[in-house]
């Protein structure tokens, strides 16, 4: 009697160990990338928002022939809190400065147009002096200052996105400089995601 052929399937222990070292080795170098690129995503969304909102108040500032303002919101009816906690549009009839959002529930309370929710948790919505609590437009479509907005992840500016106001309409900060940091209106690297 001899033995019989007999054909063997499977993997042997060290191709098993290859293939998982390979497969540990490429996971080490995608998940980073990954993430990377989810939170470039979300910011590059939340940055569209904005501009879609900044948009949207000075096309209603001209179609309404008055004051529409865009402020800081916490509770998504006055303004409030800080621009992470979300924002509102609304008819600033009176184009008080600081946007005030008047006679709330009363004959002559100021039309909220939209509101936005706070931004996901992490991530940060900052503005310089200029924008410090709103920003207004007038009934020929300009804006009450220049300004710029930030948004971040972590406080990393390296993950910074940051949208440009000036009088007629937003742009979306570019880098320039191609260090992998958004350049504000003159040029310069955004520096900080507190104080842009």
């Amino acid at each position: 009697m001899g033995m019989s052929a007999f054909r063997s399937r499977g993997f042997t222990l060290i191709e098993l160990m290859i293939t998982v070292a390979i497969a540990a080795v490429l996971l080490t170098i995608g998940v980073p990338a990954f993430t990377k690129l989810m939170i470039k995503n979300q910011l590059s969304g939340e940055i569209q928002t904005l501009q879609g909102t900044i948009a949207f108040a000075r096309s209603e500032a001209i179609k309404r022939g008055t004051y529409v303002s865009i402020c800081k919101s916490n509770d998504q009816s006055t303004c409030s809190g800080n621009w992470s906690d979300g924002w509102i549009v609304f008819e600033n009839r009176d184009d008080d400065a600081p946007a005030v959002r008047d006679d709330i529930g009363g004959a002559n309370e100021e039309p909220l147009l939209r509101v936005f929710q706070a931004l996901p948790s992490g991530y940060t919505l900052n503005a310089n002096s200029s924008f410090t609590n709103f920003v207004t437009y007038d009934r020929l479509g300009m804006a009450n200052n220049n300004g710029t907005f930030v948004f971040c992840k972590d406080s990393d500016e390296t993950t910074a996105r940051a949208m440009i106001v000036i009088p007629t309409r937003p742009r979306i900060a570019t880098d320039t400089d191609n260090d992998g940091i958004p350049n504000k209106g003159d040029g310069s690297n955004i520096t900080s995601c507190e104080s842009p």
